[in-house]
């Protein structure tokens, strides 16, 4: 087992107290048992930490002295996260293909695993290390990256490129039709959808997301975005850099999200707008037009921060106001009634 000055070291803290004592593994504070350490990621918590079943605490650097044996850290949330990866290492792929699956012609990736059931069509190339759960579908002129994880039930329809370390969870579809329709005489006539996806490296996708093909061209996700279970993407969708969308998002077609644009649950942005760079979308909010750099923004429709905030604090008094104004009504017509009797 590592010792306390070794983890300190994995996750560049400071030992204070035994940094000798022996940790078998790692848990939130709602579970941690003897032997194992534990976070107080502020001030707040640290009681509770040093009142639990924990070998050792992972505290903030502003923490001067501990009754535990404790990491000191400038971040403990990322010590903690590094530290979890360290106990609970991700799987490593095993190269081969399992008797079950089914590989069409041309195929290249003598260095991935591909589990039982895997349906890949024809000239699909596959990374080294990358790992093929069991059941997904890779349709045909797939590219999927090194070490990428593609898991159990994902769709990747054809065409579409997968970069690098990229991380695609249970039941996810990347490169469906675009939702394109041309209506003549009430009738909905389909547009042809022809172009592809290209997710970067380091793109981790959760569970039941949707990313349609481009109609024509690219739907892409760039380089260390982040989206969470259950958000749809439009064709001709761009999101930038890092980028952190979460659940139940809804992005319409060929809008342009810059880098480190956060959207959170719920939210959504209409067709053929930009979000600059470090934008944020408050939850439930619906951004119906561009937004510069640094917006922060909430509501239907969205708007600044500060002044949804406002609309919302006084749409909470319309009921006071509504009484006080039907007053000031049966005021006013008394008044009339003395002055024109």
């Amino acid at each position: 087992m590592p010792l306390l000055k070794d983890l300190a070291k994995l996750v560049s803290g400071e030992v204070i107290g035994d940094g000798n004592i022996e940790i078998k593994g790692i848990k939130g504070l709602d579970s941690v048992g003897p032997g194992e350490i534990t976070m107080a990621a502020t001030a707040r918590v640290l009681g509770t930490a040093l009142q639990s079943k924990a070998a050792a605490v992972i505290v903030p650097a502003n923490v001067g002295e501990s009754s535990k044996p404790a990491i000191r850290v400038p971040n403990p949330r990322l010590a903690f996260a590094q530290l979890l990866a360290f106990f609970n290492p991700p799987r490593v792929c095993k190269p081969g293909i399992h008797p079950t699956a089914v590989i069409g012609e041309n195929f290249n990736g003598a260095g991935a695993e591909i589990g039982p059931l895997v349906f890949i069509g024809n000239d699909v190339t596959i990374g080294e290390g990358a790992i093929i759960y069991p059941g997904a579908i890779i349709e045909d002129r797939v590219q999927i990256g090194a070490k990428s994880v593609i898991h159990s039930n994902v769709v990747i329809r054809e065409d579409c490129l997968i970069g690098n370390s990229v991380q695609i969870h249970a039941g996810t579809v990347i490169g469906a039709d675009g939702f394109g329709y041309v209506t003549e005489n009430g009738k909905h006539y389909k547009v042809p959808q022809v172009g592809k996806v290209i997710i970067e490296d380091d793109v981790e996708i959760g569970a039941n997301v949707t990313i349609d093909r481009a109609t024509t061209g690219v739907t892409r996700v760039r380089r260390g975005a982040k989206i969470d279970n259950l958000v749809q993407v439009g064709h001709n969708v761009e999101i930038g850099e890092d980028n952190i969308i979460i659940s139940l998002v809804g992005i319409a077609g060929s809008t342009k999200l810059g880098d480190r644009v956060i959207m959170a649950g719920k939210s959504s942005a209409v067709g053929h707008i930009q979000l600059g760079n470090d934008s944020v979308v408050a939850a439930n909010s619906m951004v119906i037009n561009s937004l510069p750099p640094n917006s922060y923004v909430s509501g239907i429709p969205a708007r600044p921060h500060a002044q949804d905030m406002r609309i919302q604090a006084a749409a909470g008094r319309l009921p006071e106001l509504l009484k006080d104004f039907r007053e000031l009504q049966k005021k006013v017509a008394d008044l009339e009634k003395r002055v024109c009797p």
